[in-house]
This record gives C-alpha cells, structure tokens and sequence, in this order.
C-alpha cells in the first residue's frame, strides 16, 4: 500500500485516518480511492503488456560504458518511472506524456532525441524500457544510437537517425504512453501509443 499513497496525495489528499482534516479538496471515500487504485492497475496493466522490463536504474546514475563519449542529458521537469503504481499520479494523466525507450538489440543503448525541440539523451539497458514521465509533449524526433556491448562496455555501433518525427495528436495525445521499440541495430523503430486515460 505504501506505493499507493503518492497517487492519492497527488489529489491533494491524505490517507486514511487524516480524511478528517480539512483540505482543498476534501475527503475521498473508501470507493473513490479504490477507483484511484483500480485506475492504476489498468496503467500498469496497459504499459507492462507492451513492454518488456521496466528500467528500474536511473540513467543519470548508472555507471556508463568508458566507450561512450556522451552525457545523460534528461529536462529537469521529467519524472523517471522506475515503478509505476508509485510515480504515475492520476490527477496529472491528462496533461502528461509518457515516453518510453524499449531496448531490444541484445546490446546497451543511448539514445539522443528532442522533446519540443530540447535535445535530451539517454541510455537504455538491453532488454529494459525507460519509461519518462514529461509535461504534455507537442513533438518528439529521434536523432541517434549508438550500441555498447553489455559484458565489457566496448562500442559496437552507432546510427544517426532520420525521418523520424512524432508529434501531437498525429502520432499520441496528451496521457498516452508513447512507447519506442528499438529492435535489431540499424533496423527501423516500432511506436506504440497507449491511451492511458480512463
């Protein structure tokens, strides 16, 4: 239950036996906070039978191959999901993004891209999604990958990136997830939309 409480605090409520004070909001009963916590599982739910792993490593501070010459470059405004029951706060689906970075090529990955035109960089474990929480996104551009051998660190390979540009709602809306499969190096991308909202 423990990783329940940010998603209901995030409405500006309290937990249990503090429903009595008085608040902004007021008081959720016993059914509305399950409605909240059903709602999370559908989240869950909905993102996990899309993805593989979840990343539960924080790229800013995992350590990084000595191959890769880049930086982890992520907007301060954005959340990592390492668990979604415990970040994803429902009061703030509508006007949140979502965007995830599944790894599938058998070797670790950073990838550079642009959200709204900021340029933003990353690295993805092989096998994980990184999932991102931004304030609602209008545009997303992928721009390179580069690959690192899981066991040693060495660089493989790497690829600039081109026409792939995603924007809103021609590709996503507002509270999806926006899912980016790499799959085989050099190989096209997958992009998955998940309507988050109830």
């Amino acid at each position: 239950m423990r990783t329940r409480i940010r998603a209901v605090a995030g409405l500006g409520l309290m937990f249990g036996a503090m429903c009595g004070l008085p608040l902004t909001t007021g008081c959720l009963s016993g059914e509305e906070i399950e409605d909240i916590l059903d709602e999370l599982d559908d989240i869950e739910f909905k993102i996990e039978q899309e993805v593989n792993s979840i990343q539960v490593e924080d790229p800013r501070t995992i350590p990084l191959p000595d191959d890769l010459d880049q930086t982890i470059i992520i907007d301060n405004s954005v959340t990592v999901i390492d668990d979604i029951s415990e970040d994803v706060i429902i009061a703030e689906l509508p006007d949140i993004t979502i965007l995830g970075f599944e790894n599938l090529t058998g070797l670790d990955g950073y990838y550079q891209y642009a959200v709204d035109g900021d340029i933003q960089g990353i690295f993805v474990l092989d096998g994980e999604t990184l999932l991102l929480e931004y304030p609602c996104i209008g545009a997303i551009e992928l721009i390179s990958e580069d690959y690192f051998d899981t066991f040693d660190g060495a660089f493989v390979q790497g690829f600039d990136i081109f026409d792939a540009f995603y924007t809103n709602p021609e590709d996503f809306f507002c509270g999806d997830a926006f899912i980016i499969t790499f799959g085989e190096i050099g190989v096209a991308v997958d992009v998955s939309p998940i309507d988050l909202l109830p």
